[in-house]
């Protein structure tokens, strides 16, 4: 029980200095001459917070692994163990959705900089001049007008693409997410599977030797623990 105190106080003390992450593209809000320097910002703001996870991760792995171990010289080794990775599981959870809404602020400030920089281009294109007076009046296009037209169809079509990338972006990224998160969680039910049966052999074979050490004393041996129950997930031997 103290352990698991110890942990969740470890857990607290993290969620409470936690920064509020502005995901929202932050340049986004800038004037035309402050964008630069708030892209930069906004890029050096990530880094941060990638470096702060990728710390708080480090963190949590050493005090998993110190109140583990701390679980093992208590009565309820399970129960402790239990708790500890809970816990463990559920900040691992939150540090890695976090990731996931960094590198989705990173990808629309990406895709953001890219439409700014095709709309300069396209202020930089004349507009297209008309030519002649009156109701015989004739346009003829110049070479400027039919780059500009040119220009205008290029800019639709990149445009399009770029939405497309972005969905199926986002969309590979909450995939990968998700298989992420459903891999950790089977491969953590494992390791508990997998410890629930050693711990259960190690009482058994406590129990095999005292009621062995009582039977060469010459004292009734103590009751047999009751067979494990199987667990339906259980890998197949």
């Amino acid at each position: 029980m103290m352990q698991r105190g110890c942990f969740a106080a470890t857990v607290l003390a993290t969620l409470l200095v936690l920064p509020v992450l502005p995901f929202a593209p932050v340049w986004a809000q800038a004037t035309d001459g402050t964008q630069d320097s708030a892209l930069a910002a906004a890029v050096a703001h990530r880094k941060a917070e990638h470096e702060r996870i990728r710390h708080e991760r480090e963190a949590l792995a050493a005090v998993r692994q110190k109140e583990e171990a701390a679980c093992y010289k208590q009565f309820a080794v399970e129960d402790c163990l239990r708790s500890v990775r809970t816990k463990a599981r559920e900040t691992g959870d939150r540090l890695r959705a976090q990731e996931v809404e960094l590198n989705d602020a990173e990808r629309r400030e990406k895709a953001a900089e890219r439409l700014r920089s095709i709309e300069e281009k396209q202020k930089a294109v004349p507009p297209p001049a008309s030519r002649g007076q009156g109701t015989d009046a004739t346009v003829r296009k110049t070479p400027s007008d039919a780059a500009s037209t040119k220009a205008q169809r290029d800019h639709a079509a990149e445009q399009r693409a770029l939405q497309q990338r972005n969905r199926v972006q986002q969309h590979d990224s909450e995939q990968a997410a998700r298989a992420a998160l459903q891999a950790d969680r089977a491969s953590q039910a494992r390791v508990r599977h997998a410890e629930t049966l050693k711990a259960a052999e190690e009482r058994r074979a406590r129990v095999e030797k005292s009621q062995a050490d009582a039977a060469a004393k010459g004292r009734p041996p103590a009751a047999p623990l009751p067979a494990p129950a199987r667990v339906a997930s259980s890998p197949a031997r």
